[in-house]
């Protein structure tokens, strides 16, 4: 078994060994309303469920126990969110080139001077390849999120970290959970122990909305055939136009609730 974190009735977070936290409980050092979650589990549960009934039936009162500390990253997301940032920089610029690039494109169509044997996009290429890479990336991104906001002691979570990437796969689901889960971690990485009642931001429904909006126009500048190219290119500068916006308001999303989450664990770059 890897690490354990409990919570305490007060609120008292703390991550410990399996051996240490039976030596706590054996000891009467916890209080029988603890909880306790570790990776793999989808919710906390008492630690009764697990270490059974209290080894005293006096009341039991929590010890001070030295090196507590209230939260902990179950994976530090640091490196993977420096990552995906550089990643969405590089796509914001990539995509300020190609919608320069197709909208000239557009207007060469528009007046004849491009006909569909001579259509070519080496910069929606290279872009298509970023947002590839990229996308991997944030659903490793957010896959991790949701792990640590398991860790932080949050009660009435929804999904878990699997569900949290899966659901983007999954066909009408993937319009409206996604947007949910990150609500989720959005909440919980401000303010754990209240976090139903903590208030979503205006970030996650813009973003969203640009995410599907993007993903029409990409979809559909890829999908319809040559034959209609002016119909193509217009798709293609839409999904450019989209694209900036989108990756600028997830370099905004994703740093607020990276540093929200360094805040709960008291670290520092």
């Amino acid at each position: 078994m890897g690490a354990i974190y409990l919570r305490y009735p007060d609120g008292q977070r703390t991550k410990r060994s399996e051996e240490e936290t039976r030596r706590l409980w054996n000891e009467g050092l916890m209080p029988g309303g603890t909880i306790y979650w570790q990776e793999g589990m989808s919710d906390w549960k008492p630690v009764t469920e697990w270490l059974g009934d209290p080894p005293s039936a006096e009341p039991l009162m929590i010890q001070a126990a030295p090196d507590t500390q209230s939260y902990n990253f179950t994976v530090d997301p640091k490196a993977l969110t420096r990552l995906l940032q550089s990643l969405l920089w590089a796509t914001t610029l990539v995509s300020c080139l190609a919608f320069i690039a197709d909208s000239e494109e557009l207007v060469r169509i528009h007046f004849g001077q491009v006909t569909p044997d001579q259509f070519t996009n080496d910069v929606g290429m290279i872009q298509l390849g970023l947002y590839f890479v990229t996308g991997i990336v944030f659903l490793k991104w957010v896959y991790r999120a949701y792990r640590n906001i398991q860790g932080f002691g949050a009660e009435g979570l929804r999904f878990s970290p699997g569900w949290a990437l899966g659901y983007y796969f999954v066909p009408i689901l993937n319009l409206v959970r996604p947007v949910q889960v990150m609500s989720e971690i959005w909440r919980v990485s401000r303010d754990p122990l209240n976090w139903l009642q903590t208030r979503g931001s205006w970030l996650i429904g813009t973003w969203w909305a640009l995410f599907l909006f993007w993903l029409i126009a990409t979809l559909a500048s890829l999908l319809f055939p040559n034959d209609l190219l002016l119909l193509v290119a217009t798709f293609a500068v839409l999904g450019d136009f989209f694209s900036v916006p989108l990756c600028i308001v997830m370099l905004r999303l994703i740093a607020d609730i990276y540093k929200h989450q360094k805040k709960l664990v008291g670290c520092a770059d």
